[in-house]
């Protein structure tokens, strides 16, 4: 009895004196967000699968010249030298993770620091210049993947051919070609889409004025295109659930 009383005595402290030590966290821990500027192609889609609503978008003055302004990108975007970055109200947020699963450029990624906690509702809003990853740490390497699994679909009789979906394409997938329909003699412009280069933003569906624009399902090319593909653990990939299911 003395015995197991000595080794119990001597087992190693289960608590951690936080703040003067610091809590050892999975490295798939979702702290505070961290934004890659430069693969970040502004296309709002973190902010549509956002539950709680509480990614807005900065707009941002560059220079022409900016290596954060190489395609893809919208023509809006280069022809006023803006781009486009996520700002998080963190007071708001629920840390889902829906932003960086969904990104189709990963560009969103998730730090370890959890001590976020402030004095005032103004201070947990934090703006995309202050959400930016440090350049250093970006491995620059392109990526586009549809992960919404849906597409842009054209009513052709409604279209009146007015552009505003080609300018505002963030992935610039869309070609305008004649159409069918006439107007004054000519054919009436129409979008094409390059389903290769397309995210399904739906981008093109928010500023059509005629509505001639909607989004239908597809289905995904490979469950792989859901991990974040900079994500490992100790050396080996992240598996998927579904992917586990189905090796069973």
């Amino acid at each position: 009895m003395k015995q197991a009383f000595v080794a119990t005595f001597r087992r190693k402290p289960v608590t951690v004196l936080y703040p003067y030590e610091r809590v050892e966290l999975p490295k798939a821990y979702r702290g505070q967000h961290s934004i890659d500027w430069y693969k970040c192609i502004g296309c709002e889609l973190c902010a549509k699968v956002c539950p709680n609503e509480c990614i807005y978008f900065d707009i941002l003055e560059v220079e022409k010249d900016s290596p954060y302004l190489q395609p893809p990108r919208a023509q809006l975007d280069e022809m006023k030298h803006v781009i486009r970055r996520p700002a998080v109200d963190v007071g708001h947020c629920l840390f889902c993770g829906n932003c960086m699963e969904y990104c189709p450029t990963d560009a969103w990624n998730f730090t370890q620091e959890f001590e976020l906690a402030d004095y005032t509702r103004e201070d947990l809003y934090y703006s995309g210049p202050e959400l930016k990853m440090p350049d250093e740490e970006s491995d620059k390497k392109a990526v586009l993947v549809n992960r919404i699994g849906e597409e842009p679909i054209v009513e052709v009789d409604v279209c009146i051919g007015c552009r505003k979906c080609e300018r505002e394409c963030p992935t610039r997938c869309i070609d305008m070609v004649d159409g069918p329909n006439l107007r004054k003699g000519k054919p009436i412009v129409i979008p094409e889409f390059d389903y290769d280069k397309c995210i399904g933003c739906q981008q093109c569906v928010d500023v059509c004025p005629v509505d001639c624009l909607h989004m239908e399902e597809t289905e995904h090319k490979s469950m792989s295109d859901f991990v974040h593909i900079d994500r490992v653990t100790a050396g080996t990939p992240v598996i998927l659930l579904e992917e586990a299911v189905a090796k069973k």
